[in-house]
């Protein structure tokens, strides 16, 4: 395998921004979408992305530099390889004591993988912990090879959807890009109620492997102008003119199912709250919540004397603060 720190151009010392840098500038310039059917330039991509993905996470960094390629097979365990490695088997002529999981060597594994005085310190650590070669299950001193099995990487990302589709429930179509460049389409469908913040997890739509990973989506969820969520209920600010809050009646409400007719008393007052009940957000499997309809009372603009005459004999020998006292 080509030298991890080589591919990205950057030498062992560089730091996680210059990393980062460096695969930025590789992959905007290697990318099949500015390269299309240039096979190198998609081979070139991948080592890219290959690199970066060790060169940027911290721990497999670190166990490359001390392993090599050796450190990127599935099932290593490092603690195991330097353990190993401090009891003699990279050489110096001595035969290490234990093996894999402290378990002794018997004398069938050096008969073969050869005599561990000839073997390099990388080979025992392929036959140690895989590397696709595996000891002949018959006991005949063969070796054969195996694929390794390994589960795909989990892909991240997020969603926005609007506040009336969280009510209703809604498909949405989303475009997954592989590192190579291609891309496949998949609908999602995003539950009635989710919360904004909420978590979809798509099982076996995310990276290849045996078996597949994750898409794991974080759903956001955008607001409303007028309602506002707690728990499964809605609360819905209504206007209503001042003639509807004196004398009631009949008024018709908007809710997510359509509009409905509420009847309010005479004398309603502004910020006075009704129920609807069931009107709420009605995710499958649970009860619906309701609709809180908080009365907000509108007057005409001012200028009109008429109106002003007609609020003033309303107003005669009214005082609404004459029991307020603090």
């Amino acid at each position: 395998m080509k030298d991890l720190y080589t591919t990205l151009g950057i030498p062992k010392t560089a730091d996680a921004a210059e990393v980062k840098k460096a695969y930025r500038k590789l992959t905007q310039q290697f990318h099949p979408d500015k390269n299309p059917g240039d096979k190198q330039a998609e081979d070139r991509f991948k080592e890219v992305s290959t690199a970066y993905d060790v060169l940027s996470d911290a721990d497999k960094r670190k166990n490359c530099d001390e392993f090599g390629d050796m450190s990127l097979t599935q099932g290593f365990d490092p603690e195991r390889a330097r353990a190993y490695k401090q009891a003699g088997g990279g050489g110096g002529g001595r035969r290490p004591r234990g093996g894999p999981g402290g378990m002794p060597f018997d004398e069938s594994f050096f008969s073969n993988a050869g005599d561990a005085r000839g073997t390099s310190f990388d080979d025992l650590l392929s036959q140690m912990f895989g590397g696709g070669r595996v000891v002949d299950p018959a006991g005949s001193g063969g070796r054969g090879r195996r694929p390794v099995s390994q589960r795909g990487n989990d892909i991240e990302g997020e969603i926005t959807i609007d506040f009336m589709d969280m009510l209703r429930g809604k498909t949405v179509p989303l475009r997954i890009e592989s590192e190579s460049g291609t891309g496949r389409s998949i609908d999602v469908k995003v539950p009635i109620g989710i919360a904004d913040g909420g978590k979809l997890r798509l099982r076996g739509q995310g990276g290849a492997g045996d078996p597949h990973g994750d898409i794991l989506l974080t759903v956001k969820v955008a607001p409303h102008p007028r309602l506002k969520r707690e728990g499964n209920s809605l609360q819905l600010s209504l206007p209503i003119t001042a003639l509807e809050a004196y004398q009631g009646g009949p008024i018709d409400v908007p809710t997510p199912t359509g509009k409905v007719t509420l009847k309010l008393k005479p004398g309603s007052q502004n910020g006075q709250t009704l129920r609807l009940k069931g009107k709420g957000i009605a995710p499958a499997g649970q009860e619906p919540g309701d609709l809180l309809v908080t009365l907000d009372v509108r007057l005409p603009p001012a200028g009109d004397e008429e109106l002003l005459a007609a609020l003033e004999r309303l107003q005669a020998g009214q005082d609404p603060r004459a029991d307020l006292d603090l």
